[in-house]
């Protein structure tokens, strides 16, 4: 078979293969105060494509936060069917986001982003009921302050407004602090309709 050459016009899109299959990475988009989650699809060093669980998310400036790292600043520059396109401010190494290795060992570490949230809480731990407020949460696990300190390991069951009762394990404490760790995550879209106009970013 004869050698196909290519014209300069035919050559591939060098983003394209600039970009890097990233299946899986929940981040989260903040925008005028205001967090979205999203799945990170793709990742380039000047941008990334996601998919949008929250109709809040418009175009425009914002910053782009996966697992515990700095947020990133960028523009929203297309929405299209549930997607979005968001172009970097400055060049970044996409291995950045890809660190979920490193960020395994210490307990406090987070592997996906949590939002900041101010809601009273009722817990019921060894059959006992415990006040709690909590402070912040993610589709994975929340972080709570309880009227008595929890052990580690405990299994507990947590209940917020407007959500079912969510079984967790205490990963750590500290005095009246907690990291809970659920069970059974909270579906994407169940999160994002549940902290959507009622939370902050967080810090």
């Amino acid at each position: 078979m004869p050698e196909v050459l290519r014209k300069p016009s035919d050559e591939p899109d060098r983003r394209s293969q600039d970009r890097q299959k990233m299946i899986l990475r929940v981040g989260l988009l903040e925008q005028a105060g205001k967090p979205t989650f999203c799945l990170v699809r793709n990742i380039s060093s000047t941008g990334l494509q996601v998919k949008l669980y929250s109709s809040a998310a418009r175009a425009g400036d914002v910053r782009v936060r996966v697992a515990d790292e700095n947020p990133i600043p960028g523009q929203v520059v297309w929405i299209r069917n549930g997607n979005a396109g968001i172009s970097f401010e400055e060049s970044v190494d996409p291995a950045t986001l890809l660190r979920l290795q490193q960020k395994l060992g210490p307990v406090r570490r987070r592997s996906m982003p949590r939002v900041k949230a101010t809601s009273y809480a009722v817990m019921r731990v060894g059959g006992r009921m415990v006040a709690a407020v909590l402070r912040d949460i993610s589709s994975m696990g929340a972080r709570v302050t309880t009227s008595r300190s929890l052990e580690v390991g405990t299994l507990a069951i947590i209940r917020l407004p407007d959500l079912p009762e969510l079984k967790a394990h205490v990963r750590w404490t500290e005095c009246s602090e907690s990291g809970l760790v659920f069970e059974t995550p909270i579906p994407m879209q169940v999160i994002s309709e549940w902290i959507d106009g009622r939370i902050r970013v967080s810090a």
